[in-house]
């Protein structure tokens, strides 16, 4: 079980390479595109590789960025404690086309940090950051999109921009694929895939996906639940022992939407309830059945 929000990137404005305003502040779909030329190059993205190896060496692509000594220039001031002020300067660097700004201004009004806190702000400049391949931003409109947050849910461009994100080795893009094979988000439910994606963050340090790896791979544990309304509209509070909990995998079933799944959930409910209705019978009719062969007068009606 657990409770999904997006997660929001926290990490000192020189190492980076909820309220909300109002419904429907997307434009129109993102792109899902892979970062190319300069950008991939100071991301320390490889194809095929499985982690990004940003460092020393790939500062130098960094500094051709679009306006990227603007951008350095939002950094001191950030660095300096003037956060509204670097986040007047990281607009203007944003403004010019530089992903990696892009990505830092939808982080300051994600967290409301130098300017007022805004989902929808974020989200046109994740947009914008995600349209040219920026790994972390494609998470995070991932994100939105599964959530329905100021969007409409699709969860077919939620895995897509997942997978996108993944495939340049972002660990949080691979945890995110990881969930939406674990659950059948938009692609094919598929354990195996989910345990391979949580496998690659785990090995970046990614205790929840270190976490669910190692959990999956016993076939007898249940997925688990996306979040606090599906477990509570499965389990209710109850103590369950339906063998239809055993695994209880979606297998190869794609869910466009929350809508779906909440339908794929009912029929589970109700194979659990009919499972342990069977389970209880027939513990009735035995303790029936002993009570009568003990000759007592007080064993009641057997139950059918």
């Amino acid at each position: 079980m657990r409770k999904i929000v997006r997660r929001k990137l926290c990490v000192p404005f020189a190492l980076l390479a909820v309220a909300m305003d109002s419904p429907s502040f997307a434009a129109g779909p993102v792109p899902v595109v892979m970062a190319s030329g300069v950008l991939r190059k100071c991301l320390g993205i490889e194809p095929g590789a499985d982690k990004m190896m940003r460092g020393p060496a790939t500062k130098q692509y960094c500094q051709q960025l679009p306006a990227n000594d603007i951008y350095d220039q939002a950094g001191a001031r950030f660095q300096a404690g003037d956060h509204a002020g670097a986040a007047k300067i990281v607009t203007r660097a944003a403004e010019a086309g530089n992903a990696v700004a892009q990505l830092r201004l939808a982080v300051l009004y994600d967290q409301g940090d130098g300017v007022p806190r805004s989902a929808k702000a974020a989200f046109e400049w994740y947009s914008r950051a995600a349209a040219q391949g920026e790994p972390e931003s494609q998470n995070q409109v991932g994100l939105f999109y599964e959530l329905g947050e100021g969007v409409p849910e699709n969860w077919d461009l939620a895995a897509r921009l997942f997978q996108a994100s993944a495939q340049q080795g972002w660990m949080k893009g691979q945890f995110s694929l990881g969930r939406a094979y674990q659950f059948g988000i938009g692609v094919p439910q598929n354990r195996q895939l989910a345990i391979a994606w949580f496998a690659k963050a785990g090995a970046q340090g990614n205790a929840k996906g270190d976490y669910w790896a190692k959990w999956l791979r016993d076939g007898t544990n249940n997925i688990g639940f996306r979040d606090d309304n599906e477990h509570d509209m499965l389990i209710g509070g109850k103590l369950r022992f339906s063998v239809v909990l055993m695994g209880g995998d979606p297998s190869g079933i794609t869910f466009h939407n929350s809508a779906r799944r909440v339908l794929w959930l009912a029929g589970q409910r109700n194979a659990v309830d009919r499972d342990e209705a069977e389970v209880f019978g027939a513990m009735r009719r035995r303790a029936y059945d002993e009570c009568t062969r003990a000759g007592r007068d007080n064993c009641g009606v057997r139950s059918q």
